[in-house]
């Protein structure tokens, strides 16, 4: 609704919040339905996993596993709702790849402060 008016002949700013705010419900969409159904998948995989690996010190695997899979999940259904079809493929794939590579090192970075947090909250 803000971008609606005719903006002034001087007005230099216009053209970049149309440029941000068309992107935003795309945007907000994307981000909700990705949140969504990517922590579902976490909680329901990392439930099966603690079946499956039950002891403390498989931990890691628990973690990692129900992460990884579930945030290539939020990764995928985010950057299709927001950026497929506004972009090239090709940018959408540099996009996605490396916006999954970079959550999959910060769940490996990650892993050491749940072992942390369990030693010190679980007692």
């Amino acid at each position: 609704m803000v971008l609606l008016f005719k903006p002034h002949e001087t007005d230099f700013a216009h053209e970049a919040l149309s440029t941000i705010f068309s992107f935003l419900p795309r945007i907000a969409a994307g981000s909700l339905a990705a949140y969504l159904v990517s922590q579902m998948t976490d909680v329901y995989i990392f439930t099966y996993l603690k079946k499956k690996f039950p002891k403390e010190n498989q931990f890691w695997i628990r973690n990692n596993g129900s992460t990884m899979i579930s945030q290539l999940l939020d990764t995928l259904i985010f950057t299709s709702i927001a950026f497929l079809g506004v972009f090239p493929m090709e940018d959408w794939i540099q996009i996605f790849f490396t916006t999954y590579v970079l959550k999959f090192f910060i769940a490996v970075l990650d892993t050491p402060f749940g072992y942390l947090a369990k030693r010190f909250l679980v007692k």
